[in-house]
């Protein structure tokens, strides 16, 4: 009897087991049945930037707010916004001593989504700059693009730039030898490994607005009222780099092509000129520029020295911040023996520059920069004219500029700087356009005081976000 009880309860309390393994494993199929599958979370694993709430997209925030306080010896010019060399009067016989301050806004977006086809990065900023009223100066695009994996739409520095060999300075100087240029375009930009990239761009060809200069002497340019204008034409600069990046620094050769497309125009600007000959005329120009960046940790953690050379034969927009910036070819009768054959490009302006810098880390937060360049721009403006009785005091211009500064930047605390420059620059007419005093295209006087420098300084905080 006993046994028979116990083979009993054997038996229920295995069906029992069996039972409740069976009921849980129906409720877990019906908990799998009611619970959907969960798509997997995106992550934002680039450093600095957050992710956009329901979405795939990584963003940040970035931008800085300044004070700058510059001020220049007599003789030194302040010309659109910047502090150049080559705008300063020789003897100073124009301006006065001057300070001035400004403060200074830069917001920018970047938001970045990884794809199947590569980083998909929408970028934009805008910079504004106090006008010395109530409501400050008007708010300018800087940047806004697009990449799409190794493409590049949109506005941003241009291909032929080599940044990392820039000078580093507070806002208001512009240095011999240097260019900051941002231009709508479209870029792709291929690497292959070592270190080794290339890229190719075409890119506005009506940055900078370029100009032609008219040639010296009565007979030698349009008769009044002609005057020339840029065509804006169909083809746009074409632009590209080859850069290499190791461990020892990165060096960059890049190269522009632009063509020049002028017009001669009647008083009005938009009729043709009354010349039986030639109104327009092209010419193409090219650019080279070659950088470089060594760091040198054996004098100091960080430290480096940079070197960059630029030359532009009648593409001076790839020099710009320079004496005839806007000037890339010159403009002349075609013939001057018989006027009415109309006129055309003469010449090319050509330019030069050469710039190095060296910073070195005291501290972990305090580095100084010291620093020059020099340049040259080569307008030749004087056309072979017998009968143009000042022809023979006309001169082709020749203008040497150079600078010399020392900058100190101190970072007591991340993301806010103190900056303090020192600059010096001097310019050289060489003779060229200078008489009684003023500047003219049609007189050569090598006995004018035609070269002459100055001192400036500056005082700039940042606080970076």
């Amino acid at each position: 009897m006993e046994v028979r009880m116990n083979k009993m309860r054997s038996i229920f309390l295995g069906s029992a087991a069996f039972l409740v393994a069976a009921t849980g494993a129906q409720a877990a199929d019906m908990m799998m049945d009611v619970k959907a599958p969960r798509e997997p979370v995106y992550r934002c694993d680039i450093t600095g930037f957050i992710e956009l709430p329901g979405t795939d997209i990584c963003f940040k925030v970035g931008g800085f707010a300044r004070l700058v306080v510059v001020g220049g010896q007599d003789n030194w010019a302040f010309v659109d916004e910047f502090y150049r060399p080559d705008f300063i009067i020789p003897d100073g016989h124009t301006l006065n001593d001057t300070l001035e301050m400004y403060g200074q806004g830069r917001v920018n977006f970047d938001a970045r989504t990884s794809t199947e086809y590569g980083t998909v990065r929408a970028f934009i900023e805008i910079q504004a700059t106090d006008n010395d009223t109530r409501t400050g100066g008007p708010a300018s695009l800087r940047h806004a693009f697009v990449q799409f994996g190794n493409w590049t739409f949109g506005k941003t520095w241009s291909t032929f730039l080599h940044l990392d060999s820039s000078a580093s300075t507070t806002d208001p100087y512009v240095l011999v030898g240097d260019n900051f240029m941002r231009r709508n375009q479209i870029r792709y930009t291929q690497s292959f490994g070592n270190g080794f990239s290339l890229s190719v761009a075409i890119e506005d060809q009506e940055y900078n607005n370029p100009g032609a200069i008219l040639a010296t002497g009565i007979y030698a340019t349009p008769p009044a009222p002609n005057f020339v204008v840029n065509d804006r034409n169909s083809m746009p600069d074409v632009v590209a780099n080859i850069r290499v990046d190791g461990d020892w620094g990165n060096a960059q050769l890049s190269g522009a092509i632009h063509n020049n497309e002028f017009r001669e125009v009647a008083g009005n600007g938009l009729a043709p000129a009354p010349l039986a000959g030639n109104q327009t005329d092209s010419e193409i120009g090219w650019a080279a520029l070659f950088g470089l960046v060594i760091n040198t940790p054996s004098i100091g953690e960080g430290d480096f020295f940079s070197f960059k050379a630029i030359y532009t034969d009648g593409a001076h927009q790839y020099y710009q911040d320079s004496w005839a910036g806007g000037a890339n070819v010159v403009w002349g009768l075609c013939n001057w023996v018989v006027p009415a054959l109309g006129g055309c490009i003469t010449d090319t302006v050509t330019t030069w520059s050469v710039m190095a810098n060296f910073t070195h880390n005291w501290t972990p937060t305090f580095n100084t920069t010291i620093g020059g360049g020099y340049g040259q721009v080569s307008v030749p403006t004087t056309q072979l004219n017998f009968f143009a009785p000042l022809a023979g005091f006309a001169t082709d211009q020749e203008v040497d500029t150079w600078d010399v500064y020392l900058d100190f930047a101190w970072t007591p605390v991340p993301r806010t700087t103190f900056q303090v420059d020192l600059v010096y620059g001097n310019i050289d007419l060489n003779g060229s356009g200078t008489f009684g005093g003023t500047f003219t295209p049609y007189f050569f006087n090598p006995l004018a005081n035609d070269s002459d420098g100055a001192f400036s300084a500056a005082f700039q905080v940042t606080r970076s976000f």
